[in-house]
């Protein structure tokens, strides 16, 4: 089972988007067993599944953090399809945010715990992480969970600027998760423009791995979050479809 955080501290890069489409590819046409996890209190993610989720009626991410889910890992799940499932996030994260830092109510390890009792019965593929920006309880808890992170970027000055804290401040996660490793940097939002080009070279150029495979910049992409729909299920002959399952592949071969 492989676990993956999709996690940058700055917002609007396409993390959500990523952690959608990556899910979903994996699930529909590579025939795998998916849990995708929703660690942001705004809950995208959530809300494109399920627009009309109400927090007090299902488990989700804030319950698995603080203790309070059901015991057996499966009945934590909501349905998508057939091989994807669902813990939704919680506006109660914001609130646990700061009880974390007052009282420590979060277990960091919470995640960790949770995906060690599912590789256990060995009946999931991926466990896809799809991380709020900056490091609050429910990214903090992702990254102890996971593998590998990929790290979702557009590129302009200000995601520059952040990168060398990103990397930093993984690092240091990785004295106590020993296995977490950067599986890579998706360039996303990509277009043909000298700037932009410039920008990717630089990027190739710095110490952390870039997957080859970049994700066009189409209004294909905006419109499917609005319909609630994966790229490939909205638009499936779009560029961005076409460089998502590009980059799956590539991920796989990994």
């Amino acid at each position: 089972m492989r676990t993956i955080a999709i996690m940058n501290n700055k917002g609007g890069v396409g993390k959500t988007v990523t952690a959608i489409n990556l899910a979903d590819i994996l699930s529909r046409e590579h025939h795998k067993r998916v849990i995708l996890v929703d660690c942001d209190g705004q809950m995208n993610l959530t809300k494109v599944f399920m627009p009309e989720y109400d927090a007090d009626d299902w488990g989700n991410v804030a319950g698995l953090l603080t203790g309070n889910h059901e015991p057996v890992w499966s009945d934590n799940l909501t349905p998508i399809t057939e091989n994807l499932d669902l813990i939704p996030g919680s506006a109660d994260l914001y609130e646990l945010d700061l009880r974390a830092i007052k009282d420590a109510v979060a277990n960091n390890f919470a995640l960790a715990e949770y995906c060690e009792a599912i590789r256990a019965d060995a009946e999931v593929d991926f466990v896809i992480f799809d991380c709020p920006p900056g490091f609050t309880a429910a990214s903090v808890a992702a990254l102890l969970a996971s593998d590998e992170v990929v790290i979702p970027m557009t590129l302009d000055r200000f995601s520059f600027s952040g990168m060398d804290a990103l990397y930093g401040q993984i690092a240091n996660l990785q004295h106590e998760n020993h296995g977490l490793k950067i599986a890579g940097v998706l360039i996303t939002q990509w277009r043909n423009s000298e700037v932009v080009r410039q920008s990717e070279a630089l990027i190739r150029s710095l110490r952390v791995p870039v997957f080859k495979q970049t994700i066009r910049r189409t209004e294909k992409v905006p419109e499917s979050t609005f319909d609630g729909k994966p790229i490939i299920a909205y638009s499936p002959k779009s560029a961005a479809s076409r460089d998502y399952r590009a980059w799956v592949a590539e991920l796989l071969e990994v």
